[in-house]
């Protein structure tokens, strides 16, 4: 999954500095993709260079519940 994400931003980035198109095909992207947390995903793609957010990111660590007995 990170390789076809990672393959589907590379296309979007051209050079160092975004320009307003690559800004709004991140904003359609991030509003298809993510759904309710489309403004967290986008203000991070922004800030990290057109990188998506990963589950971790999104979600917080994720904690196991073990059972003791």
């Amino acid at each position: 999954m990170t390789h076809l994400m990672s393959g589907l931003m590379s296309w979007m980035k051209r050079g160092s500095a975004m320009s307003n198109s690559h800004r709004d095909q991140l904003k359609i992207w991030a509003q298809n993709e993510y759904k309710k947390d489309w403004q967290f995903a986008y203000n991070y793609m922004l800030t990290n260079n057109g990188r998506a957010p990963n589950y971790r990111e999104l979600n917080g660590p994720a904690y196991v519940r073990r059972e003791v007995a």
